[in-house]
């Protein structure tokens, strides 16, 4: 299999020097002077790695080499930026938008060489093993398995920022694995043998958030006992994980924003100042430009916490990992209970061929929910139907029941009330079990209270209640 690199570059004698290098690791290598050649190499060739030349001069220049981040072309590819001026803003722009590299002319061989000689061997075809010889056809790297080009490319972006001290923000759907995330970079950093702490910012209550991070003196308020270590800290010199952090009320996030910044604070009811040497970590289902926007994250809270976004792929956009890791859920269930129940093909298939709207966490509820309707093979008619959401067109565009599995949604109708829909036509069909409905649509227990409680706010007429 040919290793196709790309070379955008105005500097005819530094592209030499360029294709010379790609040449020595193995790749054949495309030539581009403008973003139109470049499109054109990139849909007629599977290209592995590109270098995209940003010029300091004109904005058009600037912005063109962003142009293919921004059109999805570099999707699949390791986007390796350069320019003849060192320019911090174009870098993290171009790192932001999914550049792998940003590095200013010449190129050292001898820190390309490696990067390069990593990405060609990982590029290379794998034999694909059989079903009943191999346990598991998806790599493990930290907590997360994948063998997909996405994976990978989240990989070696996990090695280099573990490393550092950067406050990082992992950005990606629900179920995607966001957490298993962070608990890799910590267990990758130099403070790996210290503590580790989770909070999830949507399930604490807004009155006790404070006392959670913070912690209080005995006294301090009512219920006060005992004096509390705060999870800052229980977390000094470890991590610290702030889930949904746009969950946090936006006046605990002020407060917060102190903390990033001067690594000091007070307990509730104490004038002793408390230093910390705390990593921070957070993370978010939804979009952070969006949410700064709606006011629910803070504009600054969110560039201290954001020094490096983290994007985690989709399972729809894992190519060739759905089947393997429902092979790796399946061979868990197989070891926990001593048994020895197989995919048939026709399942596998079915698996692979689902666009999993809840991502791994879906996947992984599918395979122990037909591992326990099983006879010994888990066949297709096993796996559970997915909720059906056909769309047509109705002047009155609002959702209509069908039956007891279907409901139309019309074109047009916003994406929120949607999504309220169905999840309350699936809580009623699964007599209130809350536990049940998450399961089904392949979201957390505490994602499905987060919009029980935001259904209830906007309506008073709900009879639905997240404490229900």
């Amino acid at each position: 299999m040919t290793t196709y690199s790309l070379i955008l570059d105005s500097d005819a004698a530094h592209a030499e020097r360029l294709s010379h290098f790609c040449n020595d690791v193995g790749a054949e290598v495309l030539y581009a002077t403008n973003i139109e050649e470049a499109l054109v190499a990139l849909r007629s060739h599977a290209v592995t790695f590109a270098f995209i030349e940003l010029h300091g001069g004109a904005e058009d220049d600037q912005s063109s080499g962003l142009m293919l981040l921004e059109s999805g072309a570099l999707a699949d590819v390791e986007a390796m930026f350069m320019s003849n001026h060192d320019n911090p803003r174009l870098a993290d722009d171009a790192i932001r938008q999914g550049a792998s590299y940003f590095f200013c002319k010449p190129f050292d061989p001898l820190v390309l060489g490696p990067i390069m000689r990593d990405i060609v061997v990982e590029s290379l075809p794998t034999a694909e093993p059989d079903a009943e010889d191999a346990p598991c056809a998806v790599d493990q790297f930290g907590f997360l398995r994948g063998s997909s080009p996405s994976m990978r490319k989240l990989y070696r972006l996990l090695r280099k920022v573990a490393q550092t001290d950067a406050s990082l923000m992992i950005v990606g759907e629900s179920g995607t694995g966001k957490e298993l995330v962070a608990q890799t970079v910590h267990t990758l950093s130099p403070r790996s043998a210290q503590p580790f702490i989770c909070v999830n910012c949507a399930a604490v209550a807004e009155s006790l958030i404070e006392s959670q991070l913070f912690g209080h003196e005995k006294g301090s308020f009512s219920g006060a006992h005992s004096r509390h270590r705060g999870l800052f800290e229980q977390a000094d010199g470890g991590t610290l994980f702030l889930d949904e952090i746009t969950e946090m009320d936006i006046n605990m996030q002020s407060k917060l924003l102190r903390v990033l910044e001067t690594r000091m604070f007070r307990r509730l009811g104490s004038e002793e100042v408390i230093s910390v040497d705390v990593r921070f970590l957070s993370a978010t289902n939804v979009s952070p430009d969006n949410a700064v926007k709606q006011g629910k994250l803070r504009e600054d809270l969110y560039y201290r916490l954001a020094q490096f976004p983290i994007y985690v792929p989709p399972l729809r956009q894992r190519q060739g990992d759905i089947a393997g890791l429902a092979q790796h859920f399946l061979n868990a269930l197989n070891e926990k209970h001593a048994t020895n129940i197989v995919f048939t093909t026709q399942a596998l298939d079915a698996i692979s061929s689902r666009s999993w709207p809840g991502n791994v966490r879906e996947l992984k509820n599918l395979v122990e929910r037909a591992y326990i309707v099983s006879d010994g093979f888990i066949k297709a008619v096993d796996l559970p139907t997915p909720v059906s959401i056909p769309t047509f067109a109705r002047e009155d565009h609002q959702p209509r029941e069908v039956d007891g599995a279907e409901i139309l949604v019309p074109v047009g109708i916003p994406l929120a009330d949607a999504e309220r829909t169905l999840i309350l036509a699936a809580l009623e069909r699964n007599s209130g079990d809350k536990r049940t409905t998450a399961e089904e649509l392949g979201i957390s227990l505490k994602t499905l209270y987060n919009r029980l409680r935001d259904y209830d706010s906007q309506s008073s007429d709900s009879d639905i209640s997240p404490e229900a």
